[in-house]
C-alpha cells in the first residue's frame, strides 16, 4: 500500500487552501468593484459583454416582424401599469417579475392551467388539505423563462400573487390573470452584431412612461432572449 507522508499532505492541504483564499478574494474584490470590473468576471466565467456598448449594424423597422417578436416579450412583464424595474440577466429578471411571468402565462393559456385533472391529482397527493384550480408546474415555468429571459437554472419560491407548492413543483394563486393594457410604443430599434436594442415607452390610460432601452441577445438558431432592461 502506497503511503503519503505527512510532508506531502499538509503540502496539499496547504495549496488547497491558498486556493480557496484566492478564489474567495476575487470573488470579493469583483462584488466590491462592480460590472466595470470585466477581467474579474471574465476569470469567473461570467458574460463580460457590454451589449449595451454594442455598435449598430443597422435600424430595424418600428413595425417589422422583428419588432413585433421583441414587443411581444415585453409585454410579459406588464399588465396595467407603465413602470418597469430594471434588471440585468436572468436571475434579476426572475426575481423581479416572477409573478408577472406567470400571470403572463395564465392570461395566454387560462384553461391548461386552470382545470387541468392531471395538476390537480398531482398536488392533491402533496397537498391533502388543499383546494387549488389554478396550477402552473414548475417545468413550464422554466421553459419560459429560459426561452424568453435566457438562463440555465432558474430558482423557485412564492411571489406576493403565486405561490410555490415545493412538494408538487406547482405554483399557485387565487386571483384572477390581470389583462395587459398597457402598450409599448417602439422609439429605435437597431440591430448590432449580438443583439438587438430597443427603446420604447409604454402607454396607458393616456400616461406614458420614461424611454426604456431593451437588450435582446441572438441566438445561433435565429430566435433571441431579453438580456437586460434600462
Amino acid at each position: 500500500m502506497r503511503v503519503v507522508s505527512h510532508s506531502k499532505q499538509y503540502t496539499r492541504r496547504l495549496g488547497l487552501t491558498i486556493l480557496l483564499l484566492v478564489l474567495s478574494s476575487v470573488l470579493l474584490v469583483s462584488c466590491m468593484a462592480g460590472p466595470n470590473a470585466l477581467w474579474i468576471r471574465g476569470l469567473l466565467g461570467l458574460d463580460v459583454n457590454d451589449y449595451f456598448a454594442e455598435a449598430p449594424l443597422r435600424q430595424l423597422q418600428p413595425d417589422g416582424t422583428t419588432a413585433a417578436l421583441l414587443s411581444n416579450t415585453v409585454t410579459i412583464v406588464i399588465s396595467d401599469s407603465i413602470r418597469l424595474t430594471p434588471f440585468s440577466g436572468t436571475g434579476e429578471a426572475v426575481r423581479i417579475y416572477r409573478d408577472a411571468i406567470l400571470n403572463d402565462m395564465l392570461r395566454d393559456d387560462y384553461s391548461r392551467y386552470t382545470g387541468n385533472r392531471q395538476a390537480i391529482d398531482n398536488v392533491s397527493r402533496a397537498y391533502p388539505y388543499l383546494s387549488a384550480a389554478t396550477l402552473i408546474s414548475k417545468d413550464d415555468f422554466e421553459n419560459v423563462v429560459f426561452r424568453y429571459f435566457g438562463g440555465t437554472s432558474v430558482s423557485h419560491k412564492s411571489g406576493e400573487a403565486f405561490s410555490y407548492l415545493s412538494r408538487a413543483d406547482y405554483y399557485t394563486s387565487p386571483l384572477q390573470a390581470r389583462e395587459c393594457i398597457a402598450e409599448v410604443n417602439i422609439l429605435e430599434l437597431y440591430e448590432t452584431e449580438h443583439t438587438y436594442r430597443m427603446q420604447f415607452v409604454l402607454t396607458a390610460n393616456g400616461e406614458t412612461s420614461d424611454v426604456y432601452t431593451a437588450v435582446f441577445v441572438k441566438r445561433s438558431d435565429g430566435s433571441c432572449y431579453w438580456k437586460a432592461l434600462r
